[in-house]
Protein backbone atom coordinates (compact mmCIF):
# COMPACT_ATOMS: atom_id res chain seq x y z
CA UNK A 1 0.00 0.00 0.00
CA UNK A 2 2.89 2.37 0.77
CA UNK A 3 4.32 1.81 -2.71
CA UNK A 4 0.92 2.40 -4.30
CA UNK A 5 0.48 5.65 -2.35
CA UNK A 6 3.91 6.84 -3.48
CA UNK A 7 3.14 6.02 -7.11
CA UNK A 8 -0.19 7.87 -6.93
CA UNK A 9 1.53 10.84 -5.28
CA UNK A 10 4.17 10.92 -8.05
CA UNK A 11 1.48 10.75 -10.74
CA UNK A 12 -0.14 13.86 -9.28
CA UNK A 13 2.96 15.89 -8.42
CA UNK A 14 3.79 18.64 -10.91
CA UNK A 15 7.54 18.69 -10.36
CA UNK A 16 7.92 14.89 -10.51
CA UNK A 17 5.91 14.75 -13.73
CA UNK A 18 7.84 17.59 -15.38
CA UNK A 19 11.23 16.10 -14.52
CA UNK A 20 10.01 12.70 -15.77
CA UNK A 21 8.86 14.32 -19.02
CA UNK A 22 12.31 15.84 -19.60
CA UNK A 23 14.10 12.55 -18.83
CA UNK A 24 11.72 10.49 -20.98
CA UNK A 25 11.88 13.03 -23.79
CA UNK A 26 15.65 12.61 -23.96
CA UNK A 27 15.65 8.83 -23.37
CA UNK A 28 12.61 7.82 -25.46
CA UNK A 29 12.12 10.79 -27.74
CA UNK A 30 11.12 8.65 -30.75
CA UNK A 31 7.65 8.33 -29.22
CA UNK A 32 7.18 12.08 -29.47
CA UNK A 33 6.30 11.65 -33.14
CA UNK A 34 3.12 9.86 -32.00
CA UNK A 35 2.16 12.41 -29.32
CA UNK A 36 2.76 15.50 -31.46
CA UNK A 37 -0.76 15.51 -32.94
CA UNK A 38 -2.29 15.46 -29.44
CA UNK A 39 -0.58 18.55 -28.05
CA UNK A 40 -3.06 21.24 -29.20
CA UNK A 41 -6.30 19.32 -28.39
CA UNK A 42 -4.93 18.27 -25.00
CA UNK A 43 -3.84 21.83 -24.24
CA UNK A 44 -7.32 23.14 -25.11
CA UNK A 45 -8.77 20.72 -22.53
CA UNK A 46 -6.24 21.79 -19.90
CA UNK A 47 -6.93 25.47 -20.48
CA UNK A 48 -10.68 24.87 -20.29
CA UNK A 49 -10.51 23.14 -16.90
CA UNK A 50 -7.93 25.65 -15.66
CA UNK A 51 -10.21 28.62 -16.41
CA UNK A 52 -13.05 26.98 -14.43
CA UNK A 53 -11.23 28.40 -11.40
CA UNK A 54 -12.76 31.75 -12.37
CA UNK A 55 -16.47 31.98 -11.51
CA UNK A 56 -18.70 33.78 -14.02
CA UNK A 57 -19.52 36.45 -11.41
CA UNK A 58 -15.92 37.66 -11.71
CA UNK A 59 -16.77 39.09 -15.15
CA UNK A 60 -19.64 41.25 -13.90
CA UNK A 61 -19.65 44.15 -14.34
CA UNK A 62 -17.24 43.99 -17.29
CA UNK A 63 -15.55 47.25 -16.28
CA UNK A 64 -14.02 45.32 -13.34
CA UNK A 65 -11.75 43.67 -15.91
CA UNK A 66 -10.31 46.91 -17.29
CA UNK A 67 -7.64 47.86 -14.72
CA UNK A 68 -6.38 44.28 -14.05
CA UNK A 69 -6.28 43.66 -17.81
CA UNK A 70 -4.20 46.76 -18.53
CA UNK A 71 -1.77 45.93 -15.70
CA UNK A 72 -1.57 42.27 -16.75
CA UNK A 73 -0.81 43.22 -20.35
CA UNK A 74 1.93 45.63 -19.21
CA UNK A 75 3.48 43.10 -16.81
CA UNK A 76 3.12 39.92 -18.86
CA UNK A 77 3.46 41.03 -22.46
CA UNK A 78 5.48 44.25 -22.23
CA UNK A 79 7.76 43.83 -19.20
CA UNK A 80 8.24 40.06 -19.39
CA UNK A 81 8.33 40.24 -23.19
CA UNK A 82 11.22 42.73 -22.96
CA UNK A 83 12.98 40.53 -20.37
CA UNK A 84 12.84 37.66 -22.89
CA UNK A 85 13.54 39.45 -26.15
CA UNK A 86 16.28 41.93 -25.20
CA UNK A 87 18.72 39.25 -23.94
CA UNK A 88 17.53 36.89 -26.73
CA UNK A 89 18.36 39.53 -29.36
CA UNK A 90 21.86 39.77 -27.92
CA UNK A 91 22.46 36.06 -27.32
CA UNK A 92 20.36 34.01 -29.78
CA UNK A 93 20.47 35.50 -33.30
CA UNK A 94 19.30 32.40 -35.25
CA UNK A 95 16.00 33.31 -37.03
CA UNK A 96 14.11 30.09 -36.22
CA UNK A 97 15.06 30.22 -32.55
CA UNK A 98 14.24 33.95 -32.47
CA UNK A 99 10.74 33.19 -33.81
CA UNK A 100 10.24 30.66 -31.02
CA UNK A 101 11.39 33.18 -28.43
CA UNK A 102 8.98 35.78 -29.83
CA UNK A 103 6.18 33.22 -29.51
CA UNK A 104 7.20 32.73 -25.88
CA UNK A 105 7.07 36.49 -25.29
CA UNK A 106 3.69 36.77 -27.05
CA UNK A 107 2.12 33.97 -25.02
CA UNK A 108 -0.53 34.80 -22.36
CA UNK A 109 0.05 34.29 -18.61
CA UNK A 110 0.72 30.89 -17.10
CA UNK A 111 -2.00 28.83 -15.45
CA UNK A 112 0.33 28.51 -12.43
CA UNK A 113 -0.23 32.19 -11.56
CA UNK A 114 -3.53 31.51 -9.82
CA UNK A 115 -2.45 28.61 -7.57
CA UNK A 116 0.84 30.35 -6.78
CA UNK A 117 -1.09 33.45 -5.79
CA UNK A 118 -2.58 31.35 -2.98
CA UNK A 119 0.83 29.84 -2.11
CA UNK A 120 2.55 33.23 -1.86
CA UNK A 121 -0.34 35.10 -0.24
CA UNK A 122 -0.88 37.31 -3.27
CA UNK A 123 -3.91 39.31 -4.38
CA UNK A 124 -6.30 36.62 -5.67
CA UNK A 125 -8.76 39.06 -7.25
CA UNK A 126 -6.04 40.72 -9.34
CA UNK A 127 -4.53 37.39 -10.45
CA UNK A 128 -7.92 35.99 -11.48
CA UNK A 129 -9.13 39.07 -13.35
CA UNK A 130 -5.70 39.89 -14.78
CA UNK A 131 -5.22 36.38 -16.14
CA UNK A 132 -8.65 36.30 -17.80
CA UNK A 133 -8.22 39.82 -19.16
CA UNK A 134 -4.77 39.01 -20.54
CA UNK A 135 -6.14 35.91 -22.28
CA UNK A 136 -8.82 38.00 -23.94
CA UNK A 137 -6.21 40.63 -24.86
CA UNK A 138 -3.99 37.88 -26.34
CA UNK A 139 -6.47 37.51 -29.21
CA UNK A 140 -5.08 40.84 -30.44
CA UNK A 141 -1.70 41.17 -28.67
CA UNK A 142 -0.26 37.76 -29.65
CA UNK A 143 -0.69 38.07 -33.44
CA UNK A 144 0.39 41.72 -33.31
CA UNK A 145 3.64 40.83 -31.50
CA UNK A 146 4.34 37.89 -33.81
CA UNK A 147 3.83 39.93 -36.99
CA UNK A 148 5.74 42.94 -35.64
CA UNK A 149 8.71 41.05 -34.14
CA UNK A 150 8.95 37.82 -36.15
CA UNK A 151 7.56 39.04 -39.47
CA UNK A 152 4.53 37.87 -41.42
CA UNK A 153 6.71 35.46 -43.40
CA UNK A 154 7.56 33.53 -40.19
CA UNK A 155 4.01 32.21 -39.75
CA UNK A 156 0.58 31.89 -41.29
CA UNK A 157 -1.59 34.61 -39.64
CA UNK A 158 -4.79 32.68 -40.40
CA UNK A 159 -3.39 29.54 -38.75
CA UNK A 160 -2.34 31.61 -35.71
CA UNK A 161 -5.83 33.13 -35.48
CA UNK A 162 -7.35 29.64 -35.64
CA UNK A 163 -5.09 28.38 -32.85
CA UNK A 164 -5.89 31.42 -30.69
CA UNK A 165 -9.60 30.75 -31.10
CA UNK A 166 -9.00 27.07 -30.17
CA UNK A 167 -6.78 27.84 -27.18
CA UNK A 168 -8.31 31.08 -25.85
CA UNK A 169 -11.85 31.76 -26.97
CA UNK A 170 -13.18 28.18 -27.01
CA UNK A 171 -11.75 27.30 -23.55
CA UNK A 172 -13.18 30.52 -22.07
CA UNK A 173 -16.66 29.72 -23.43
CA UNK A 174 -16.46 25.99 -22.66
CA UNK A 175 -15.41 26.72 -19.08
CA UNK A 176 -18.62 28.72 -18.56
CA UNK A 177 -20.68 25.73 -19.74
CA UNK A 178 -18.79 23.37 -17.44
CA UNK A 179 -19.36 25.64 -14.43
CA UNK A 180 -23.10 25.44 -15.10
CA UNK A 181 -23.05 21.64 -15.45
CA UNK A 182 -22.92 18.71 -12.98
CA UNK A 183 -19.24 18.28 -13.95
CA UNK A 184 -18.26 21.37 -11.94
CA UNK A 185 -17.34 19.48 -8.74
CA UNK A 186 -15.43 16.57 -10.38
CA UNK A 187 -13.44 19.05 -12.49
CA UNK A 188 -12.56 21.08 -9.38
CA UNK A 189 -11.13 17.90 -7.79
CA UNK A 190 -9.16 16.82 -10.85
CA UNK A 191 -8.24 20.24 -12.30
CA UNK A 192 -4.66 20.34 -11.08
CA UNK A 193 -3.89 16.78 -12.21
CA UNK A 194 -5.38 17.33 -15.66
CA UNK A 195 -3.29 20.47 -16.19
CA UNK A 196 -0.14 18.72 -14.95
CA UNK A 197 -0.64 15.66 -17.15
CA UNK A 198 -1.29 17.74 -20.26
CA UNK A 199 1.76 19.92 -19.66
CA UNK A 200 3.79 16.74 -19.13
CA UNK A 201 2.62 15.48 -22.53
CA UNK A 202 3.53 18.77 -24.22
CA UNK A 203 6.92 18.96 -22.51
CA UNK A 204 7.75 15.33 -23.39
CA UNK A 205 6.80 15.99 -27.03
CA UNK A 206 8.92 19.13 -27.39
CA UNK A 207 11.96 17.60 -25.66
CA UNK A 208 11.58 14.35 -27.61
CA UNK A 209 11.33 16.02 -31.01
CA UNK A 210 14.38 18.17 -30.25
CA UNK A 211 16.52 15.83 -28.18
CA UNK A 212 19.34 15.99 -30.73
CA UNK A 213 19.66 19.70 -29.94
CA UNK A 214 20.22 18.91 -26.24
CA UNK A 215 23.02 16.49 -27.16
CA UNK A 216 24.65 18.24 -30.12
CA UNK A 217 24.14 21.95 -29.37
CA UNK A 218 24.84 22.55 -25.67
CA UNK A 219 25.82 26.17 -26.40
CA UNK A 220 22.36 26.90 -27.84
CA UNK A 221 20.67 25.23 -24.87
CA UNK A 222 22.88 27.18 -22.44
CA UNK A 223 22.14 30.56 -24.09
CA UNK A 224 18.39 29.93 -24.19
CA UNK A 225 18.53 28.77 -20.57
CA UNK A 226 20.34 32.00 -19.65
CA UNK A 227 17.59 34.05 -21.32
CA UNK A 228 14.95 32.19 -19.30
CA UNK A 229 16.84 32.49 -16.02
CA UNK A 230 17.02 36.27 -16.58
CA UNK A 231 13.29 36.59 -17.31
CA UNK A 232 12.23 34.41 -14.37
CA UNK A 233 14.63 34.43 -11.40
CA UNK A 234 16.30 37.71 -12.38
CA UNK A 235 13.13 39.66 -13.15
CA UNK A 236 11.39 38.34 -10.00
CA UNK A 237 14.19 39.55 -7.71
CA UNK A 238 14.51 42.96 -9.40
CA UNK A 239 10.76 43.61 -9.63
CA UNK A 240 10.18 42.54 -6.03
CA UNK A 241 12.94 44.91 -4.86
CA UNK A 242 11.55 47.83 -6.91
CA UNK A 243 7.97 47.26 -5.73
CA UNK A 244 9.15 46.96 -2.12
CA UNK A 245 10.97 50.30 -2.45
CA UNK A 246 7.77 51.81 -3.89
CA UNK A 247 5.91 50.49 -0.81
CA UNK A 248 3.52 48.31 -2.80
CA UNK A 249 1.64 46.03 -0.38
CA UNK A 250 2.85 42.45 -0.27
CA UNK A 251 -0.29 40.77 -1.74
CA UNK A 252 -0.23 42.99 -4.83
CA UNK A 253 3.56 42.73 -5.01
CA UNK A 254 3.37 38.94 -5.17
CA UNK A 255 0.68 38.98 -7.85
CA UNK A 256 2.66 41.48 -9.94
CA UNK A 257 5.82 39.35 -9.67
CA UNK A 258 3.92 36.22 -10.74
CA UNK A 259 2.20 38.00 -13.64
CA UNK A 260 5.56 39.39 -14.81
CA UNK A 261 7.49 36.10 -14.71
CA UNK A 262 5.11 33.24 -15.62
CA UNK A 263 4.01 32.41 -19.15
CA UNK A 264 1.81 29.55 -20.33
CA UNK A 265 4.65 27.25 -21.33
CA UNK A 266 2.35 24.61 -22.78
CA UNK A 267 0.65 27.21 -24.99
CA UNK A 268 4.01 28.59 -26.18
CA UNK A 269 5.53 25.17 -26.88
CA UNK A 270 2.51 23.65 -28.61
CA UNK A 271 1.80 26.77 -30.69
CA UNK A 272 5.47 27.09 -31.73
CA UNK A 273 5.49 23.45 -32.78
CA UNK A 274 2.26 23.76 -34.77
CA UNK A 275 3.06 27.10 -36.43
CA UNK A 276 6.82 27.43 -36.67
CA UNK A 277 8.25 23.90 -36.63
CA UNK A 278 10.36 21.73 -34.35
CA UNK A 279 13.43 23.99 -34.28
CA UNK A 280 11.42 27.05 -33.24
CA UNK A 281 9.84 25.02 -30.42
CA UNK A 282 13.26 24.46 -28.79
CA UNK A 283 13.30 27.74 -26.77
CA UNK A 284 9.92 26.96 -25.25
CA UNK A 285 10.97 23.42 -24.41
CA UNK A 286 14.00 24.82 -22.59
CA UNK A 287 11.79 27.45 -20.92
CA UNK A 288 9.51 24.69 -19.63
CA UNK A 289 12.51 22.89 -18.14
CA UNK A 290 13.68 26.10 -16.40
CA UNK A 291 10.14 26.60 -15.06
CA UNK A 292 10.48 23.52 -12.82
CA UNK A 293 13.22 24.91 -10.50
CA UNK A 294 11.71 28.39 -10.78
CA UNK A 295 8.33 27.25 -9.44
CA UNK A 296 10.09 25.40 -6.61
CA UNK A 297 12.07 28.56 -5.81
CA UNK A 298 8.92 30.70 -5.80
CA UNK A 299 7.32 28.44 -3.21
CA UNK A 300 10.42 28.46 -1.01
CA UNK A 301 11.23 32.18 -1.26
CA UNK A 302 7.75 33.68 -1.26
CA UNK A 303 5.66 31.06 0.52
CA UNK A 304 3.18 32.18 3.18
CA UNK A 305 5.51 31.14 5.98
CA UNK A 306 7.63 34.24 5.56
CA UNK A 307 7.69 37.60 3.92
CA UNK A 308 10.49 36.62 1.52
Amino acid sequence: MKLLRRVLWALGNRNVLFVAAIVLGIAAGDWAAYTQAWTLPALAVALTVSITQVESDAFRPLRKLLRPTVLAVLLNFVLQGAAILIPAWLLVPEPELWSGLVMGAATPPGAAIIPFTYITGGDVAFSLLGTVGAYLASLVVTPAMMILLAGESALDPLRLATILVQLVLVPLLASRLLLASPLKEPIARWRGKIVNWVFTLVLFTIIGLNREVFFSEPRVVFLISLVNVIRSFGLAVVLDAVLTRWRVERPLRMSYVLMATLKNGGFAAATSLALLGERAAVPNGVAAAIAVPYLLWLGIRYGREGEG
